[in-house]
């Protein structure tokens, strides 16, 4: 049942992001305004042609959210639910970014994205510790976000 549930949610988020990027081909008939980063994640009409890195981010954004409000109601966070994205290996925005400082950062996010659910009895402790090195990471590279990554942390 979770296999499928997974399934489904890759596919309709497949969908939202092909659709998100499609609108982003059109062209622009009024001035784009600006962006707000605590703007629900997808989709978004991206101006400036989002890259997959981006697109990734915000998908985790969106998982970081929904995992806080599971969180919140007592549930206990599951791997399967949530798969870990690999932001790092597809083309950024800026690609200056691309340096070993940056693959460092993804690196301590992908050890405390594991151990979150290593730790099942501790998750509220473990998912504050992986949205830090969220912070941590666009405190260097892409510090726009920062405002909405800030209010994922639970008190």
């Amino acid at each position: 049942m979770r296999n499928k549930l997974v399934i489904l949610s890759i596919f309709f988020l497949s969908i939202i992001i092909f659709q998100a990027c499609q609108e982003n081909t059109k062209p622009q008939t009024e001035t784009p305004k600006p962006k707000d980063s605590t703007e629900a994640c997808v989709p978004i009409k991206d101006p400036n042609n989002p890259k997959p890195m981006a697109l990734m981010m915000r998908l985790m954004a969106a998982n970081a959210d929904s995992m806080r409000s599971q969180l919140l109601r007592g549930e206990t966070l599951d791997s399967n639910q949530y798969a870990f994205i690999k932001f790092y290996l597809v083309e950024p925005t800026d690609p200056n970014v691309l340096e070993p400082q940056f693959f460092e950062n993804a690196r301590m996010f992908q050890s405390s994205y594991h151990e979150l659910f290593k730790h099942p009895k501790e998750q509220k402790k473990y998912y504050n510790l992986m949205i830090n090195a969220c912070i941590n990471c666009h405190e260097s590279y892409c510090s726009g976000p920062l405002k909405r990554i800030r209010k994922f942390p639970i008190e």
